[in-house]
This record gives structure tokens, C-alpha cells and sequence, in this order.
């Protein structure tokens, strides 16, 4: 059994390097998913495998998916060249035997995904295999692809908290305050108050005076001022001036008594 083997590298990085073994009988979607694996490849949108020569120009495309492209080529008919859609071939049916012409055939792989990568690839050896081994599988393994750093999502600030305003005084209307009149009074209620208001005024009027209080009876000569004296000494009082015989020389002598006073 012959088994191709691969070199892939990185037309985007030095220093990635894998070799990958085959069988010739094998789909280009194995070699699809071997490169996936080997490369960790995620999130595939679209891939395709391109015939190239030594300078890697491509020719044939083998298409992960129904695809159609457009072609020039010659028409006979009509002696001029003419552009045509054409389906391309996929790599579930086709096999690598019927693509490899070179012992050091060339190709480019271009994956579309949540990155995009293209890779080279040159058939260096073609060895004969007995034993038991699944194929494909990646024999050689050099370097990584670089990670893009995700940018987490920013998250959403939760909306603002709604101001919650005191609730406005409510102004009666004025249908409201007209149903005030329609009240109903209740007499035995209103009874009752005057009654109890009477008996509260008799009690006021007979409670006596507390001591010390000033009646309406008392009388008022009491509060007069009267000179007290005390003991051992003589009551001394105001003479009528018609006690006084000699009433010019009275003047005189308490004519004096101001200035005395002043100085």
C-alpha cells in the first residue's frame, strides 16, 4: 500500500509545519478534516483545495461546498471566448489520485472560518505502507497558529432606576367639599354635649375659692396701707395743719428741706 505525505506550511506564519499521511484512495475531505484537527481549525464556513503549479498559481478548485463559479474557456460555436457558472467539484466525492500528476504536486488550502488561514502544501513523498494504521493522520507536528484574543462583549449597564416623586398633595375639588353640606346632624349627640357642658359650669360656679384668693365679698379696706409699729416704739403721725398756730414760720423752716436734699 502507497501512502502520499504531505508538507503543509503557513503562508501567514514561519515556523508552522505539519506532515500529513494519506491514502491516494482517500476523499480531499479527509484530507479536509485532518487538517482541521492537526491545525485546530474551528468554525469552518467555507474551504477549498486549489491545484497549483510549482509557483503555487492556482488552477482547479475542489470545493467544501456547492458552489458555482465563473469560467472562461473557448467556445468552438462560437469562436470566441465566453465567461460560464460552473459547479464546482466537491471534496466528498473526489480523491486525491485523480489530482496528483506531479510527484511534487502543489496545492493551496484556504479556510474560512473564525479566522481565515491559507496554507501550502507540496506532496514530498510518496511511500510504500504495510501495517495496521488508520489514515489519515498528522506524522509531523512544528509550531502553532496564533490565537486571536476575543474581546469579551462589553456588558450592558442595567437601565437607570425610575425616581420615585412624592405623591402631590391632592387639592379637594370643589364637588367634594359641596358633600360636606349634605351631612346629617345627629340631635342626641348634640344633646349630650350641651348637658355635660351645663353640669361642668354648675361645678365651677360652687367650687369656693382656694386660700389665699381675693373674693368679691372681701373688702378692700382690708388691703389698705396701715402703718404698724413696733414694739417700744412711739406712733408717730401726720399733725392736721390746723394744729399749727404760726403757719409762715411752718414755711420757713421746711422751706429749707429740698435744698438739704439736693446737695
Amino acid at each position: 500500500m502507497l501512502i502520499y505525505r504531505f508538507r503543509v506550511t503557513s503562508e501567514e506564519h514561519d515556523g508552522f509545519l505539519r506532515e500529513i499521511e494519506i491514502q491516494p484512495s482517500q476523499t480531499f475531505l479527509d484530507f479536509h478534516y485532518i487538517l482541521q484537527d492537526s491545525c485546530e481549525l474551528l468554525q469552518c464556513e467555507r474551504a477549498s483545495f486549489f491545484m497549483t503549479d510549482k509557483k503555487y498559481q492556482k488552477d482547479r478548485e475542489i470545493s467544501l461546498k456547492n458552489e458555482k463559479r465563473p469560467v472562461r474557456k473557448y467556445d468552438e460555436d462560437l469562436d470566441q471566448v465566453i465567461t460560464e457558472l460552473v459547479s464546482l467539484p466537491l471534496m466528498k466525492t473526489e480523491k486525491l489520485k485523480n489530482y496528483i500528476e506531479d510527484p511534487h504536486q502543489h496545492m493551496i488550502y484556504e479556510f474560512s472560518g473564525r479566522e481565515n488561514h491559507i496554507f501550502h502544501i507540496e506532496l514530498f513523498k510518496i511511500i510504500p505502507f504495510e501495517g495496521i494504521t488508520s489514515f489519515p493522520r498528522c506524522a509531523r507536528r512544528v509550531g502553532e497558529l496564533p490565537k486571536k484574543i476575543e474581546i469579551p462583549a462589553p456588558i450592558p449597564e442595567p437601565p437607570p432606576e425610575p425616581k420615585i416623586l412624592p405623591d402631590k398633595l391632592r387639592i379637594p375639588k370643589i364637588e367634594d367639599a359641596d358633600k360636606l353640606t349634605d351631612l346629617v346632624e345627629n340631635e342626641e349627640e348634640l344633646a349630650a354635649i350641651e348637658s355635660e357642658l351645663d353640669g361642668l359650669i354648675e361645678d365651677a360656679l360652687q367650687e369656693p375659692s382656694p386660700e389665699g384668693e381675693v373674693s368679691e365679698e372681701t373688702d378692700m379696706s382690708d388691703f389698705l396701707y396701715e402703718e404698724r409699729k413696733e414694739e417700744g416704739e412711739e406712733e408717730t403721725g401726720f399733725d392736721h395743719i390746723g394744729n399749727y398756730e404760726d403757719i409762715d414760720n411752718l414755711d420757713k423752716r421746711l422751706s429749707g428741706f429740698d435744698r438739704e436734699q439736693d446737695e
